[in-house]
């Protein structure tokens, strides 16, 4: 009982947070001891100049910043001006006989519906949410109703964890089939980050060790729980950090292999990848990810232990 004791003490030594937040009534930015953590972007900002007005967005995570506050995510990129920090979306997908994309924008986004949960502790942030999906002609109907729920934990040895409870649900009354990019068998869509590109070159490591970018898993299926993305803190620096994205063991089809790793700035959980997912009206499915934030690259962080611990204790 005593050793258990020192163990608990020594543990807490590690772990710091005193988290606060700040809303400007378009995007909520969470911060611990107040350095900033990430901002959740519930309503459409401005958009950069030049960028045409279908690519206005919302509900999606911009900056996500590193442990001594640097920015790990882009918005708006110039070679795809759909990618946006951290983001949950699929290309493909149909409800009846109509697409809905709202991963490119086309004729489709999401929408803030409501708050669920606003928990600020200082162990712990709990941020709830309720979002739709709509067709742009019609932004009162929601086809999909998506409940996001994330969980924002302190930083602990170099790293911090935040979870994400993803349950979408077909309120629309035809069937609704989720599904990524079709076009070449990439499989685009799902629970994605955009690294910060300038800061390239984007070092890729998976539970099978490192990754080369853009090997598609039509040709090398990546049968991985977890993929690693790490890079210099700024352009040309020799310091590094980086954001793991770990699959939840409840997830459907876990491990998915469904993982796409690009050269310019790319990191996703593909899952269903190219196979249909049908929803009947009122079917919903839930998708849990963690992202774990460190210093250093995989190997640094010991992303593998950390894995490992984040999988036992979510069986």
């Amino acid at each position: 009982m005593m050793y258990l004791g020192l163990a608990g003490i020594m543990m807490a030594s590690l772990v710091q947070g005193v988290f606060t937040i700040e809303d400007d009534g378009a995007a909520l930015t969470i911060l611990d001891n107040e350095a900033p953590v990430l901002t959740y972007r519930y309503q459409p900002g401005e958009l950069p100049r030049l960028v045409p007005e279908r690519f206005s967005r919302a509900c999606y995570i911009h900056p996500l910043y590193g442990l001594d506050g640097e920015v790990l995510t882009q918005d708006f990129p110039l070679d795809h001006l759909h990618h946006r920090g951290v983001f949950w979306t699929w290309p493909d997908s149909t409800i009846g006989d109509r697409e809905i994309n709202v991963w490119a924008l086309t004729d489709a986004r999401h929408v803030h519906d409501e708050w669920v949960e606003k928990t600020v502790e200082d162990d712990r942030v709990a941020i709830a949410v309720v979002n739709n999906w709509v067709f742009d002609d019609d932004p009162d109907t929601p086809i999909i109703r998506e409940e996001v729920r994330f969980v924002v934990h302190p930083e602990a040895d170099d790293a911090r964890a935040v979870d994400f409870d993803l349950t979408f649900t077909n309120v629309a009354d035809e069937l609704f089939v989720l599904r990524g990019s079709g076009t070449d068998d990439k499989g685009y869509g799902g629970f994605c980050l955009r690294p910060d590109a300038t800061r390239k070159p984007l070092s890729f490591t998976s539970a099978a060790g490192p990754r080369e970018a853009d090997e598609d898993v039509a040709d090398e299926p990546l049968h991985s729980p977890w993929v690693d993305v790490s890079y210099a803190t700024e352009p040309d620096g020799d310091v590094v950090s980086g954001v793991a994205i770990f699959q939840h063991p409840d997830n459907p089809d876990y491990p998915h292999h469904g993982w796409i790793l690009r050269h310019y700035g790319f990191l996703g959980q593909s899952w269903p990848h190219i196979q249909p997912y049908e929803m009947r009206p009122g079917d919903a499915v839930t998708l849990r990810y963690r992202l774990y934030v460190h210093r250093g690259d995989a190997s640094d962080a010991n992303v593998a232990e950390a894995f490992a611990a984040y999988e036992a204790a979510a069986r």
